[in-house]
């Protein structure tokens, strides 16, 4: 047996470090437990926040080239300035809630039948964004646009897929109505807190859920149905036995707060508690039958020129109605049928249609505001996503959708025609 040399020692150890940095070198980087702990619920949302923001900022686009280019439509009107183009969207419902969060509930005797969150955030945001009541009011409601679509998409991505999710966002911004989701008006603000009080709810967090109900009870009226599916959920959780719930059933005594507050503030200002419901008279609100109004809507159709505004508006109205109701019943079968731990999204829709179909706006508007409410119905709208993977079916819901919208636009903008 031979010696080794210090040569062969020195050589030896030379060999032995660069195998030992080599193996380091090419040895994976650990990952940072941070990131390992963020990476699994950020992806998903990172996956939603690019769909929705893709059509956010699209109808973004869309709408200003359309507000841009409405002067066209009036002949002999003169282009406008570019510092008063967004006087454009100063219509109709606009201008109670900028003037509501500018001069209070006294503004008008109908002022009540407006809710307060949204001229709450138009007056709080005034002071913050540069320009008028009506631009802050523009601003809110285009985030809340991308909100809701962003918890639109997570919530149906969860639930059904992001094939699905996509689609049914795309398809809900390209809904005749979907411009208000962008107007000042309080729907992309409803919208918002309904989807994460359901959401909330479905993860389990009915604190949060009950939260954002009251929310949308002080947004809209209909918020306080939220109740229904929270409730659903609530007790499907516990296997629908009673000796399963716990005290975090409290959390639904916030759901009605917001109207409840809304109320107290009204007595104080107008001495009437009621006086959201008392308005509603400006509007000649009655309740009927189920489906009373949709047929009085299909009788009056007889009695107009095919081609007469309101005729073409009650169609609008009708196909609005009728075809969430025909949504929803898809939803109970074959391939489009709903999980029953689903069901929520179904309750969610569906009380909401019913009294909506029980309630009946003056001569000729029976169905007054119907597109735009149906923005609201979005579990119809999943339904649509799934229809939308026949490609044949795609196409002709939204060249449809799409252009009658842009028809609608028009005369809002223009001011001619109330269109929901």
């Amino acid at each position: 047996m031979t010696d080794r040399t210090s040569d062969d020692l020195v050589e030896a150890a030379g060999t032995t470090g660069t195998s030992e940095t080599t193996k380091t070198a090419d040895a994976p980087a650990r990952t940072p437990k941070w990131r390992a702990w963020v990476r699994p619920w950020m992806t998903p949302w990172l996956r939603s926040l690019k769909v929705a923001g893709t059509v956010w900022i699209a109808a973004g686009m869309a709408y200003a080239i359309a507000t841009a280019l409405v002067f066209r439509f009036e002949p002999g009107r003169p282009p406008p300035h570019i510092h008063t183009l967004i006087g454009f969207w100063n219509r109709f419902d606009t201008i109670f809630y900028v003037r509501i969060a500018q001069d209070g509930y006294l503004y008008g005797k109908f002022a009540p039948a407006f809710y307060p969150l949204y001229p709450f955030l138009i007056k709080i945001g005034n002071p913050i964004i540069p320009g008028s009541g009506l631009i802050a009011a523009l601003v809110i409601s285009v985030f809340f646009a991308f909100t809701a679509l962003l918890l639109l998409h997570r919530l149906v991505d969860e639930e059904f897929g992001d094939a699905i999710a996509g689609r049914t966002v795309f398809y809900l911004a390209a809904f005749p109505a979907g411009f208000f989701l962008f107007a000042a008006y309080n729907e992309s603000l409803y919208i918002t807190m309904a989807l994460l009080s359901l959401y909330a709810a479905r993860k389990g967090n009915f604190w949060i859920a009950s939260a954002a109900a009251a929310l949308a009870g002080s947004t809209r009226l209909f918020g306080l149905l939220l109740a229904a599916p929270l409730a659903y959920e609530y007790m499907r959780q516990r296997g629908w036995n009673l000796r399963k719930i716990r005290w975090d059933v409290a959390s639904f005594l916030f759901i009605p707060s917001g109207l409840v507050a809304f109320s107290i503030f009204l007595k104080i200002k107008t001495n009437d508690w009621l006086a959201f419901s008392h308005a509603q008279d400006g509007w000649k609100r009655t309740y009927g039958w189920p489906g009373e109004p949709i047929w009085k809507t299909l009788k009056l159709l007889n009695d107009k020129p095919f081609f007469q505004d309101w005729r073409l508006l009650g169609i609008l109205e009708i196909i609005s109605v009728v075809g969430a109701i025909l949504m929803l019943v898809l939803a109970f079968r074959g391939r489009f049928k709903f999980r029953r731990d689903q069901y929520y999204l179904l309750v969610y829709a569906a009380v909401p249609i019913f009294l909506f179909t029980c309630t009946m706006g003056g001569w000729p508007n029976y169905l007054i505001s119907a597109p735009r409410i149906a923005l609201e119905w979005f579990p119809a709208f999943i339904v649509v996503g799934m229809l939308g993977a026949s490609r044949t079916f795609e196409r002709l819901y939204l060249f449809i959708a799409i252009m009658t919208q842009a028809m609608m636009l028009g005369p809002v903008l223009l001011g001619t025609q109330f269109v929901a």
